[in-house]
């Protein structure tokens, strides 16, 4: 089974929280520590590994001498951090139909992480379905996604309406620092990760009109379309994550956790090779910084990890069926 994969806005989110509980060189230290790639603080459109990502919360959270970093990075918690797909969730015009777009939109953010809500009981229940709930640091990640989904709510109800948190994982020794963030009941040891507020919550208006005509094709655009479900999707996503560090095909298959042969026979099975999904990767993100960026071809080639602009042309024609120059002509002249 393949490793769950999330988006890096998760982090990038957090980095000012980061800088102050950790120190920013510290927690640049770290992700190399836990085979995260070095942008990962700095571009909210990779797909990283989760286990990894939860891996660093855990020592951060060290680094901070803290329990749980809720009480370090919570306030920084916020989808207003997470871009078009913040952005996009909250303009619905309200908190139920900003909830239905965040499920609806999850490829977006994680490959298997899921969400589920509705009215029961005496109130309205939002549930939070973690691939990594037992793994290592998943009490760091279930907070944090809380406080999120807290984010999202906060354009409808500001900070009222809550019922009580339930927390999927033990009790700590000090709880009065979870009722004080979340502002409710906190629960431990329950079966499921959730939020209960008052049952009209989910029918609550934004407070504020939501401004902007941001469509689901503008946050697929952002996010470099959905999280990776195969492992052709997941070795172009390890790609694309680490070009910076020229991945090849040693390092990819080290992060899956096979040899370089194993990775290599199984792409062959699917018709593929990791030379051509490395190339296709790298000809995708200089298309985009052509398209949409001034950089001139010598730096966007140094970007995508040719050493020259005739390598990063050969690799473009081969893909594309023209030249980055005629690429770039071509949308000025649009």
């Amino acid at each position: 089974m393949l490793r769950p994969f999330i988006s890096s806005r998760t982090l990038h989110g957090l980095d000012a929280g980061l800088a102050q509980s950790a120190g920013r060189a510290a927690a640049r230290r770290a992700l190399a520590e836990c085979d995260l790639p070095a942008e990962a603080l700095d571009n909210p459109r990779l797909y990283i590994s989760q286990l990894d990502e939860l891996l660093f919360l855990n020592r951060i959270a060290g680094m901070a001498g803290t329990d749980n970093l809720l009480f370090a990075l919570g306030p920084y918690a916020s989808v207003g951090n997470y871009g078009p797909f913040g952005d996009y969730v909250t303009s619905a015009p309200t908190f139920g139909a900003a909830l239905r777009l965040t499920r609806d939109l999850m490829a977006y953010h994680a490959s298997l992480d899921r969400i589920s809500f509705g009215q029961a009981g005496q109130g309205f229940r939002f549930t939070y379905h973690a691939a990594v709930r037992n793994a290592p640091g998943y009490s760091h990640y279930a907070t944090l996604a809380l406080a999120v989904v807290l984010s999202i709510a906060t354009p409808y109800i500001g900070t009222r309406h809550r019922r009580m948190v339930a927390l999927n994982f033990p009790k700590p020794r000090e709880t009065a620092g979870y009722e004080a963030f979340f502002g409710c009941d906190v629960r431990f040891d329950q079966p499921e990760l959730r939020l209960v507020f008052d049952p009209e919550v989910e029918f609550a208006r934004r407070i504020v009109p939501a401004t902007g005509d941001l469509t689901l094709a503008d946050v697929a655009r952002d996010a470099f379309g959905s999280a990776p479900q195969t492992l052709v999707e997941t070795v172009r996503a390890l790609v694309r994550a680490s070009l910076a560090d020229d991945p090849g095909i040693e390092r990819v298959a080290h992060q899956l956790d096979m040899s370089a042969r194993t990775l290599r026979r199984r792409l062959e099975d699917q018709g593929t090779s990791f030379r051509d999904l490395a190339r296709a990767v790298r000809v995708d993100m200089a298309q985009e910084l052509i398209l949409f960026s001034g950089l001139d071809l010598t730096e966007i080639s140094q970007r995508v990890g040719y050493s020259h602009v005739s390598h990063l042309g050969r690799a473009f024609r081969q893909v594309t069926g023209m030249i980055p120059s005629t690429a770039r002509a071509a949308q000025r002249g649009r």
